[in-house]
Formats: C-alpha cells, sequence, structure tokens
C-alpha cells in the first residue's frame, strides 16, 4: 500500500510540473517592444572594419564599412540594410601610379617611378 501510494504522489507531482510547460509552446511570443544597438569597431594594421546593428520594431537595420591598404592604393567596400533589402557597395583604388606621376612634377630631385630604371 505504501509503496502505490508514493508512485501516486510522485505521478502527481509530475503532472503538477509537467503541465504549466507543456502548455508554455502554445502561447505566442512576447511582442517585441525594445530597440537593441550593435556596434563594432575593429582597427589593424592595414585596416578597419566599422558596423553598427539595429533590432527595431520594424525589423533589422544595419551598415558595416571595411577599409585595407594594399601596396598599390586601398579599397573600401560595405553594406547598408534595411528590413526589404541590402545593398554592397566596393570601391578600390589604385593610387600608386598617380601618385608617383603626380609627385615626379613637384620634386625637384625626381621621384623615381614606373619606367624610370629605379
Amino acid at each position: 500500500m505504501k509503496t502505490m501510494l508514493s508512485v501516486a504522489l510522485m505521478a502527481c507531482a509530475l503532472l503538477t510540473l509537467a503541465a504549466p510547460a507543456r502548455a508554455e509552446h502554445n502561447g505566442q511570443a512576447p511582442a517585441r517592444d525594445s530597440v537593441d544597438l550593435n556596434l563594432d569597431l575593429k582597427i589593424g594594421g592595414k585596416g578597419f572594419r566599422l558596423g553598427g546593428t539595429v533590432f527595431g520594431l520594424e525589423g533589422v537595420y544595419g551598415a558595416w564599412l571595411n577599409g585595407a591598404v594594399r601596396p598599390d592604393g586601398f579599397s573600401v567596400d560595405g553594406r547598408l540594410q534595411h528590413p526589404e533589402r541590402a545593398y554592397n557597395f566596393k570601391f578600390n583604388a589604385d593610387v600608386g601610379g598617380w601618385l608617383r606621376r603626380s609627385l615626379r612634377q613637384f620634386v625637384p630631385f625626381g621621384y623615381p617611378g614606373p619606367g624610370d630604371g629605379a
């Protein structure tokens, strides 16, 4: 009799704890009533990254910008994002040759450039 009573009590306790957990999955998720902001800044030896994201009431908005220095110039790329669409862009500037030609005009003792044999 004691065994049967203890098993019945354990079954009741288990059902008491499990019933609310079983009912929770049927409810709707709570409405989002806050806005979250995430910012990111990284600076390295040859480049940088600046970005941010806003998790708002209407959706996700974000942007990031990367920059890097190369031997012959620099490059910048990024992304703009809003809930309906995202836009990517990239800009590569090869300014090494242009800078050498420009400096040759202004430096009196000459600046070695491509084709100068230097």
